[in-house]
């Protein structure tokens, strides 16, 4: 495929990088001659020098029937200009990359359509959200987000003494939003029905619309620690976004900002956030504030080497888990060697986001459980599909697929046994990989 690429920058550049590597063919544009260099020398790409929100340097880079074009310079307005003016002059598909979420969140303005383009990607957001997921499950093995937040997935053992275990799933009182999607069990993975019993160490798959996760969870297992510890370093937007995700009583944040006009600020708006002006690196600050007693420490910094000095001096004092973010990609190898916990990177992230908004597949995966013998599916429903009009409790697709959850238009969430499906809805699925054929069949997917 032919792909234009917008800026030349951390997320502009990685994105060239990966697309190169899967056989496309790129075209990266830049202001700067000096971004462009590095790409020349190290990637298989055409580049271009000059504006992308001027016609004219647009079309000099094949805008014109190309795949798709990618808007990755750091300023928001230029992308959203850029991706608007591509699509105008024959681009396929446009994605903007924004760093304010607002940009992207259509349950406001929805500056997508209105301007036409078809993905709007805030990694940085995207980043937030899987640490705030991983933070409120540590006993999690695997989570998943989908739809921006809307629905969340995890995968997690059942603890000895559950008082889930021995009982089929019929008489377990899951939340409305809320199903339990797989089993998990000496190795075999089952889709389970009403009469499904679970028992002491299985692995169970739940999916759950965010507002119902919680109740859900507390059927299957919960977490000893009434109140945890959180420790934030650095005062970004990232920062920010987790600190909202994880407002409530059980939770108690400390957050580190060495700017005093960003801690003022922030802690104005996050009133039930402790902000503190210093510097959580110092070894004074460090133990003053007995950061060592944190549940878990947090560094969201723009500058990855303090990212990573600030996450080393937690691990070593003795905080239990420890994440840090990674602009740099070719890091995240490094942060897990020295013995931090969990590593991020937002420029990785919005790769992926790119590749998924590239592909056009009416049926692809989006996530693996179980070493890929189990995927989660992204289907879109065809024009001939049987099960549509139909409640879906009349619908037999166990013991190989269970629907988790439904997107139609800006809505997406999990299914109940009385819902139906509509064509072109967009839907998760989770089955065996290697029945893919099967359910391209069942829904009509082509």
């Amino acid at each position: 495929m032919r792909i234009v690429i917008c800026g030349a920058g951390e997320v502009g550049s990685h994105a060239a990088e990966v697309l190169v590597r899967a056989d496309h063919s790129v075209t990266v544009i830049d202001l700067d001659a000096e971004r462009l260099r590095p790409i020349e020398d190290s990637i298989d790409a055409r580049t271009v020098l000059g504006s992308c929100v001027r016609a004219d340097v647009l079309l000099e880079a094949g805008v014109v029937g190309c795949d798709m074009l990618v808007a990755a310079t750091d300023r928001d307005e230029v992308n959203l200009l850029a991706a608007a003016l591509g699509k105008r002059l024959g681009a396929a598909k446009t994605v903007a990359r924004v760093h304010d979420f607002d940009f992207a969140d259509r349950r406001g303005f929805d500056y997508g359509r209105t301007l036409e383009i078809d993905h709007l990607i805030c990694p940085e957001f995207s980043t937030a959200m899987a640490i705030a997921q991983n933070i409120r499950n540590p006993a999690a093995l695997a989570v998943e987000t989908f739809a921006r937040g809307q629905v969340e997935m995890q995968q997690f053992e059942i603890a000895e003494g559950c008082s889930a275990t021995g009982k089929p799933l019929s008489a377990l009182s899951l939340p409305r939003g809320a199903r339990l999607a797989a089993i998990l069990r000496d190795g075999e993975v089952s889709i389970p029905d009403s009469a499904s019993v679970i028992e002491s160490g299985d692995e169970v798959v739940l999916v759950a619309d965010a507002p119902s996760y919680d109740a859900a969870r507390k059927v299957f297992r919960e977490d000893g620690k009434a109140r945890r510890s959180i420790v934030v370093l650095g005062g970004t937007r990232m920062a920010e976004w987790v600190c909202r995700t994880l407002r409530g009583k059980s939770f108690a944040i400390r957050l580190f900002e060495r700017d005093r006009e960003v801690a003022e600020r922030l802690a104005a708006e996050l009133d039930w956030v402790t902000v503190l002006h210093a510097d959580v690196t110092d070894p004074a600050v460090f133990a003053e504030e007995r950061i060592a007693d944190a549940d878990h420490f947090v560094a969201l910094l723009e500058d990855d080497e303090v990212n990573i000095i600030g996450g080393v001096l937690a691990k070593l004092r003795g905080v239990d888990t420890v994440t840090v973010v990674v602009q740099r990609s070719a890091y995240l190898d490094s942060v897990y060697s020295i013995g931090l916990d969990r590593a991020y990177s937002p420029r990785t992230v919005a790769a992926k986001q790119i590749e998924e908004a590239l592909d056009s597949n009416a049926v692809r995966v989006v996530s693996s459980l179980a070493d890929g013998s189990v995927s989660v599916f992204r289907v879109r429903v065809g024009e001939a599909c049987d099960l549509v009009g139909k409640r879906l409790r009349t619908v037999k697709l166990t013991p190989d697929w269970s629907v988790l959850a439904v997107q139609r238009g800006e809505r997406t969430w999990v299914p109940h046994a009385d819902d139906e499906l509509a064509i072109a809805d967009e839907v998760l699925v989770l089955g065996r990989t290697e029945r893919r054929e099967r359910l391209v069949e069942i829904f009509d997917a082509n």
